[in-house]
């Protein structure tokens, strides 16, 4: 029997295996480098798309950025376009505005456009310089931000992004305001094209005011020796108006010791007079007969004579006469003032108040081959040396012309402050310690004129 001999142990190493590949692990390079960074600055903007992640809220870390839709810019020049064109047709419709009046409201219907268009440009220019301009041309943006308080703001993002805040609500305003004048304009051109020949014919010129006539006495004692204050009380006693049986408007005491007493009719007068003269012991009573009011032609040619330009208002201007009583027919020339024109003057009259008042009332009259312009006359005198009132020229007794400008010792044309073109002071109202002393002395807004006109007035019929 063959035996088959043994395998020697540990003599041989047994065969080694295959060793198992190792599998190396996926780095997510990506996501595990960018991740934290991303997580930090996580922010979400409300868009028309919807999105698929989902943003972490302002507790969990994150920044909320909110922007609200607005009107893009491009819609707000087309509505200004819109409202342009809105605005040219209106005036073009119109038929009866004048040709300056309708170039007036194009031209400011084509200013406003441009300052939109203007408006809109800059504020584009200023989202490109901020850096905060995208698609879309956001016109406004409601920006909230919640940190957390693990993550450090940046004070110079912040700041500008308020800044740019501010700049869009500013423009807003001003597109606001911007369209608001366009609409206003709009509607005037509208209103006024509705405006009718016969509706513009039929507004007549307004009459001149007719100042309230005084009928006014003078009043003076027999007895030299009484003061004017003595008679004054004398014709206080004697009146006794505390009665009520007449009505006194106004009285003065006038120079060598007269009194004047203004009554508002002619009976209230009379009343007054009779009694005086009845009670009044050493009284004397005369009545002040009140005069014409005046009137003044403006611009007549100098060739005319006085001759000539009566003549030419009863024979060129017949209804003015017409159904005229004999005591109404008075008709005079006081005096001519100087014109800037060397060949024209301004023709001063008095008239009847009747005349008065249709002269007045015509507005015009026709003189030889003119119409010329007729209006109403202040009988107030001023001086032109002292710029005082109630004398002439040529009975002032000052030594030097004061300017009208300043008041000072020299002729408007050489002040400083005439050439200067500084405001005027008024000598007679600084004179009378007002407040409002910037105009001229010979100005109708002087308060201190308007006092010495009513005065002035009060001795003239206008009725």
């Amino acid at each position: 029997m063959i035996r088959t001999p043994g395998k020697e142990q540990g003599t041989k190493n047994p065969p080694s295996k295959t060793p198992p590949k190792v599998v190396k692990k996926l780095a997510r390079r990506s996501l595990e480098r960018f991740e934290p960074v991303a997580l930090e600055h996580t922010f979400t903007v409300s868009e028309s798309a919807p999105t698929t992640s989902k943003a972490k809220s302002p507790k969990e870390g994150g920044v909320a950025w909110t922007l609200s839709p607005a009107t893009a810019t491009k819609s707000r020049v087309r509505e200004a376009t819109a409202l342009l064109t809105k605005g040219r047709t209106a005036v073009s419709q119109s038929k009866n505005l004048r040709g300056d009046l309708k170039e007036t409201i194009l031209s400011s219907l084509d200013g406003l456009k441009k300052l939109v268009a203007d408006a809109e440009s800059a504020l584009e220019a200023e989202r490109a310089r901020k850096g905060s301009g995208g698609s879309g041309g956001v016109a406004s943006a409601n920006i909230t931000a919640a940190v957390a308080p693990a993550v450090s703001p940046d004070p110079g993002l912040s700041g500008k992004l308020d800044e740019h805040s501010r700049l869009l609500l500013e423009s807003n305003r001003r597109m606001e305001a911007l369209q608001e004048q366009l609409k206003r304009c709009s509607e005037a051109a509208k209103a006024a094209s509705q405006r009718t020949y016969t509706s513009v014919a039929a507004v007549m010129p307004q009459h001149p005011i007719k100042p309230a006539a005084l009928h006014s006495v003078l009043i003076s004692s027999s007895d030299e020796k009484e003061t004017g204050e003595e008679v004054l009380n004398r014709v206080r006693k004697t009146i006794d108006a505390k009665e009520g049986w007449v009505k006194v408007e106004r009285v003065r005491k006038a120079k060598d010791r007269r009194v004047i007493m203004g009554f508002g009719s002619a009976e209230e007068r009379n009343k007054a007079r009779d009694r005086m003269s009845r009670e009044g012991s050493g009284l004397v009573v005369e009545e002040i007969k009140n005069r014409d009011p005046l009137l003044v032609l403006r611009g007549v040619l100098s060739v005319n004579t006085d001759e000539d330009i009566l003549k030419a208002l009863r024979s060129q201007n017949r209804d003015l006469f017409d159904d005229l009583g004999p005591l109404d027919d008075r008709l005079q020339i006081k005096y001519r003032r100087r014109a800037r024109n060397p060949h024209v003057a301004h023709v001063v009259l008095s008239a009847s108040p009747t005349l008065w008042g249709r002269i007045t009332g015509m507005g015009s009259v026709h003189i030889d081959l003119q119409r010329v312009r007729a209006e109403d006359q202040s009988p107030l005198v001023q001086c032109s040396r002292c710029l005082g009132y109630g004398h002439r020229r040529k009975f002032c007794k000052d030594p030097a012309d004061l300017c009208s400008h300043c008041g000072g010792p020299h002729l408007r044309s050489k002040c400083a402050d005439w050439l200067a073109g500084s405001p005027p002071s008024c000598r007679n109202c600084r004179k009378a310690k007002l407040d409002n002393v910037e105009h001229n002395a010979f100005s109708d807004d002087c308060p201190v004129r308007r006092r010495w006109d009513d005065l002035a007035r009060s001795s003239v019929a206008y009725c």
